[in-house]
């Protein structure tokens, strides 16, 4: 008697497109998080802005020809760069010549392709309204009264597509226009190059016209430190620019966080606690301060330096009110200047030596006596610390590594934006515009 034949079985339910569903093996902070949906509805919003983490870097004026113009970049242009990235990135060869190779050679796409499948494609575009599309403010009252000044603001977006993630690069512009006096080399507009050896008569300048080149002087990226490498030369080689990351010192997540505070007023009860991580500079000592750690191939024996590296400094929300409050109270002089003189105060090479030469440290930024430098809250906590833990807040070692906030994450390089409340809105559109004036070269202030 012949076997009887197996019911075929049914097939299995469709499953979601990778690219619509987060893999819990990807949920990391190199990595961008999927597309919600590919339809037209959603174009607007090219990626995820918020409760993202961000890489920042600066770019130097793209440069589009001789004869270019910002019109220069249609939708054919952008294709045919978008080609010419996919290209880079999965390395195709040519006659025997590989194309491009970025992202770290072969090792490096095989690295990336392991953790976010196969390269489905690359995408560039116009982003017509960065206030409207990327932060999602429609209308005038949603940023105090500032929408008519910030639409038409343009910028760029870079989508790498990958089987279970999507990797995102934005170019942002300028977002606070201010006025710039002219220095150095540079004209009023931004654009010129200067040169001065020895005396007066020797000086030249000569101004660049300003239409060939178009200014997206912040870049955001969220992928890879291999892929960040690929998109930044790609930027570098196609439009004859620079691309570096933007250290964000202590000057700038001071100012950005004590900035928030006037715009979008303190967080309410209930609100995420605000988060200081202080670090410690501790400048190179004798072989003697130095703590064995263990052995190195070589036999030799590594060492590191004894110290204290860092702390973190935890204020409940509900108690941000009372330091702001007698922040206010206090003038810079009562509360930096006091006690003895460490050598240090008057001794520019001594606090260099202590700052560890670094731009934004140091604190001397602080003391310069105009209103708009006051920051309360920093001066209640210096007293807090300095009471409490006897510890100099102001000492040109101390620096200010992370603020966390129910707002926003400020840390070295990266950059996280919780979704706003109403009132914080504004608060996000001068956050972000202080970051652009930061790449471009100015300083704003607070």
């Amino acid at each position: 008697m012949p076997p009887k034949r197996r019911r075929p079985q049914s097939p299995p339910p469709p499953q979601p497109s990778p690219g619509r569903e987060q893999s819990p093996s990807l949920a990391e902070e190199d990595l961008a998080s999927p597309l919600e949906d590919d339809d037209d509805e959603h174009d607007t919003v090219p990626f995820y802005f918020y409760n993202t983490t961000f890489t920042a870097h600066r770019v130097s004026p793209l440069y589009l020809g001789p004869d270019g113009s910002e019109e220069a970049l249609t939708p054919n242009r952008l294709a045919s760069l978008a080609q010419h990235l996919r290209d880079r990135l999965v390395g195709d060869v040519i006659r025997g010549v590989e194309v491009g190779g970025g992202g770290g050679g072969a090792l490096g796409r095989e690295e990336i392709a392991g953790r976010a499948g196969a390269l489905e494609g690359v995408e560039i575009r116009w982003v017509d309204d960065v206030v409207r599309d990327v932060l999602g403010f429609v209308g005038e009252e949603e940023v105090q009264g500032e929408g008519e000044r910030l639409q038409g603001k343009r910028g760029l977006c870079i989508l790498v597509r990958y089987e279970m993630a999507v990797c995102t690069a934005l170019l942002l512009p300028c977002l606070l226009e201010k006025e710039v006096p002219q220095t150095g080399g540079k004209s009023q507009d931004g654009f010129g190059t200067g040169f001065a050896v020895g005396t007066d008569e020797m000086d030249w300048k000569r101004d660049v016209d300003r239409g060939r080149f178009l200014e997206l002087p912040l870049l955001l990226l969220r992928m890879p430190a291999l892929l960040q490498v690929a998109i930044g030369e790609f930027l570098a080689v196609t439009f004859d620019c620079r691309v570096s990351p933007m250290r964000l010192g202590t000057r700038t997540l001071v100012q950005s966080w004590e900035a928030w505070i006037r715009s979008a007023g303190l967080p309410a009860r209930g609100s995420k606690d605000l988060v200081l991580t202080l670090g410690f500079y501790l400048p190179p000592r004798e072989k003697s301060s130095l703590a064995p750690v263990g052995p190195m191939e070589d036999g030799a024996t590594k060492t590191e330096a004894l110290g204290l590296k860092s702390i973190d400094v935890m204020i409940p929300a509900r108690e941000l009110h009372m330091f702001v409050a007698a922040g206010k109270r206090f003038s810079t002089s009562q509360t930096g200047e006091e006690g003895p003189t460490w050598g240090w105060d008057s001794d520019v090479k001594k606090r260099m030596i202590l700052v560890g030469r670094l731009y934004e440290e140091g604190w001397e930024w602080r003391t310069d006596g105009s209103p708009e430098q006051q920051q309360p809250f920093t001066e209640a906590l210096a007293c807090y610390l300095k009471e409490h833990l006897a510890l100099n807040l102001f000492h040109p070692g101390v620096r200010v590594l992370k603020i966390a906030c129910s707002g926003f994450a400020l840390s070295d390089t990266r950059l996280k934006v919780f979704t706003p409340a109403q009132n914080q809105r504004g608060a996000v559109v001068e956050l972000l515009g202080r970051l652009v004036d930061k790449a471009r070269g100015r300083s704003t202030g607070t």
